[in-house]
């Protein structure tokens, strides 16, 4: 098993997500493999495009099928977006048992965590 480290952005505002995407960069940049999986993101944005280009070193997974905003969802949205965020979080869980990549990064986590819906990933 390899060691580990852990690197957490936090905070209000940007930022969190760039920093995250500088350290994958430079991760790429000397053979290493990075997977990103980005909780709580739904429409489209510039580090999906980069990171196809860069693939396979460089992959961005995404479970969440709503482009809305938390508080702009409806009951049955909320649900789904829970049903989403445990996929995500199952998909990390493996990503992690089968050491399919040298960096992973949880983008939003934090947030998702706040947000309860860890919670009951958690208990799945």
């Amino acid at each position: 098993m390899r060691k580990g480290y852990i690197q957490v952005y936090t905070g209000n505002g940007k930022g969190k997500t760039t920093a995250a995407l500088g350290l994958a960069m430079r991760a790429v940049g000397r053979g290493l493999k990075v997977i990103m999986i980005q909780f709580l993101k739904g429409i489209d944005s510039g580090e999906l495009h980069s990171a196809q280009r860069l693939a396979p070193e460089f992959t961005i997974y995404r479970f969440e099928s709503s482009h809305k905003f938390i508080r702009d969802m409806s009951d049955d949205e909320l649900a789904q977006l829970r049903q989403d965020i445990s996929r995500g979080f199952g998909f990390a869980k493996q990503v992690i048992r089968e050491n399919a990549c040298d960096i992973l990064i949880l983008d939003e986590i934090m947030a998702a965590i706040h947000s309860g819906f860890v919670r009951k990933a958690l208990e799945n």
